[in-house]
C-alpha cells in the first residue's frame, strides 16, 4: 500500500509472545532499539501456556531437552529444578523472565494480528510495515519479526475411507480424560514422534490396548544416561569433536545399556542411522511395547468405519484415534512471497533473515536436535545487530548483505526427506554458525562508532 507519510516509523513489532518473542524483545531492547510485541491470547507463553488456544501442550508434557541446553543463554533455569522440567516450571520460568528484563509492559495482550503488508512510498520502496488488527485501527512500524512458531495448523494424515468413531489431532489431546476418555477403549495413535510416543504411552496405561502406527521405525533415547542427562553427554563429545561415527556408537551402546536397541525388545531396526531423523526422547515406550499395552503397527492403509487397515494387511476394529502427525508451517496474514517462500517453505538465510530485505526477520522457524530457547536467543541477537548495522554501520551491513547471499550447510547430517525434517538443524553447528555472525557484526560496529555501542 503507498505511504501517506514521508517518514519511516522506528518502532519494531514482534508478533508473539513465547519463548521466542519475548527473547527477540529482550534482544531489541538490549541493542537500545525501539519495540513491543503483539500477542493474541491475554498471557505470555506462547505453547508453553496450557490452556490457551495457541497450546499445543498437554497435561503430562515436560521438555525433551534438558534444562541446560533449553534455557536462554543469559537466564539459566533454577538449580534445584529437575532435569527436565514440566510445562508449569517451563511456563514459570518464561515469567520470570519477562519480569526480570522488563519485558511485560513492552506487550500488548489480546490483540490478533489479521494482516501484514509492507507500505510504499510513490516509487514503490519500502517505507515500513502496516499492520492490521481485529481489535483496533491498523498500527505502523519500522520492521516486523514474526516469532509465532510453527505448531498451528495440523497436518491430518491422507488415509482413504472414512474413521466413523471420534478423531482427534494431537494438537486437541490434553489429557487420557480430555477431550475424549480412552480408559477402557482401544486406541490408535498415528504418529512416530516425540507427542506420538508420549500420548502411545500416556493412553496404554488407561486405554483396553493401544496401536501405535508409524511409517517406520525410529531410535529411542532415553532422558538419563547414568545419571545424567543424554544432551549433556552428546554435548560433550560435540565439544570434544568426536567424529559423527564415534558418536552414534556410543549412542548405541549407552542406549542398549538403559532402555535397550529396538531388536531387545522384538522391534526392526531403524531404516536410517541415528540423527537422520529428529531423535526420539522418551523413557517408557519400550517397557509399555514389552508389557504388550502397546502394539506396534506399520503404516494406516485405509478406514472402514471402526475398522484400520494397516499396510502389513492386518485389521484393527478401534474406538478412538489420535493423530500425531504433525504440523503445517503457516504465516497467516503475511503473502509467502514477502518471506521468500517456494513450496510453502521460507527460504531464509539460517531460517531467519531474508536474503535481500533487513526489516523482516522470522525467529524460532527450526527443529533443533536439542533445546530451542537459547538457540532463538542467538537468533535475535543477529537481528538486533542486522538492524544496529542498517542504521549505523554500512561496513557492517554490506558484510551481513554478503553473508546472506550464501546459504551454509547446516548439518553435518543428510536427514530423512520429511515435512518433519525440513526445518531441521543440528544444533551445535547452527548455534555455533549464530555466534560468529554476531562476533562479526560486533566487530564492524565497534569500528563504525567512537563511542561505546548501546548493545
Amino acid at each position: 500500500m503507498p505511504a501517506d507519510q514521508s517518514t519511516i516509523p522506528m518502532r519494531w513489532c514482534v508478533i508473539g509472545a513465547g519463548p521466542s518473542g519475548l527473547t527477540t524483545l529482550k534482544n531489541l531492547l538490549a541493542c537500545g532499539i525501539d519495540a513491543e510485541i503483539l500477542e493474541r491470547e491475554d498471557d505470555l507463553g506462547g505453547n508453553w501456556y496450557f490452556g490457551s488456544a495457541s497450546s499445543r501442550v498437554f497435561a503430562s508434557t515436560r521438555l525433551i531437552s534438558s534444562k541446560s541446553l533449553t534455557a536462554f543463554t543469559d537466564f539459566p533455569m533454577p538449580r534445584d529444578w529437575p532435569a527436565y522440567p514440566d510445562h508449569r516450571q517451563c511456563l514459570e520460568y518464561l515469567h520470570r523472565y519477562a519480569d526480570h528484563f522488563s519485558l511485560t509492559q513492552r506487550i500488548h495482550f489480546g490483540v490478533t494480528v489479521t494482516a501484514i503488508a509492507p507500505v510504499l512510498n510513490e516509487v514503490g520502496s519500502r517505507r515500513g510495515w502496516e499492520i492490521a488488527v481485529a481489535e483496533g485501527s491498523p498500527r505502523r512500524y519500522a520492521g516486523i519479526v514474526l516469532a509465532t512458531g510453527h505448531n498451528h495448523v495440523p497436518r491430518w494424515p491422507k488415509v482413504p475411507g472414512a474413521f466413523t468413531g471420534p478423531l482427534l489431532h494431537a494438537a486437541d489431546y490434553k489429557s487420557p480424560t480430555v477431550p475424549v476418555p480412552v480408559a477402557g477403549k482401544r486406541v490408535l495413535v498415528i504418529g512416530g514422534g516425540n507427542s506420538g510416543c508420549d500420548i502411545a504411552v500416556e493412553a496404554s496405561r488407561h486405554a483396553a490396548q493401544v496401536f501405535h502406527s508409524t511409517r517406520r521405525h525410529y531410535h529411542v533415547i532415553p532422558r538419563m544416561v547414568a545419571g545424567r542427562p543424554a544432551d549433556l553427554r552428546g554435548e560433550r563429545l560435540l565439544k570434544m569433536q568426536a567424529p559423527l561415527w564415534l558418536r552414534r556408537l556410543i549412542g548405541h551402546r549407552a542406549i542398549a545399556r538403559t532402555i535397550g536397541l529396538p531388536g531387545q525388545h522384538g522391534l526392526p531396526n531403524p531404516d536410517h542411522l541415528m540423527w537422520q531423523a529428529h531423535p526420539v526422547i522418551n523413557d517408557h515406550l519400550y517397557a509399555q511395547i514389552d508389557a504388550r499395552a502397546i502394539s506396534p503397527r506399520p503404516d494406516v492403509q485405509a478406514f472402514d468405519g471402526r475398522w484400520v487397515s494397516f499396510s502389513d494387511g492386518c485389521r484393527e476394529e478401534v474406538d478412538l484415534v489420535i493423530a500425531a502427525t504433525g504440523y503445517q508451517l503457516t504465516f497467516p496474514g503475511i503473502d509467502p512471497l514477502l518471506l521468500n517462500s517456494r513450496d510453502g517453505l521460507p527460504r531464509l538465510y539460517l531460517h531467519l533473515l531474508h536474503p535481500d530485505e533487513t526489516d523482516l526477520a522470522v525467529v524460532g522457524m527450526i527443529q533443533p536436535d536439542s533445546g530451542q530457547w537459547g538457540i532463538t536467543d542467538l537468533q535475535a541477537q543477529v537481528v538486533g545487530r542486522m538492524i544496529l548495522a542498517e542504521q549505523q554501520a554500512a561496513q557492517a551491513q554490506r558484510w551481513l548483505a554478503r553473508q546472506r547471499q550464501h546459504q551454509p550447510r547446516l548439518s553435518p547430517i543428510d536427514y530423512l526427506d520429511s515435512p518433519r525434517h525440513a526445518l531441521e538443524v543440528e544444533h551445535f553447528r547452527y548455534a555455533n554458525r549464530l555466534r560468529r555472525l554476531i562476533a562479526g557484526l560486533d566487530r564492524r560496529l565497534r569500528r563504525a562508532t567512537s563511542h561505546r555501542a548501546p548493545y
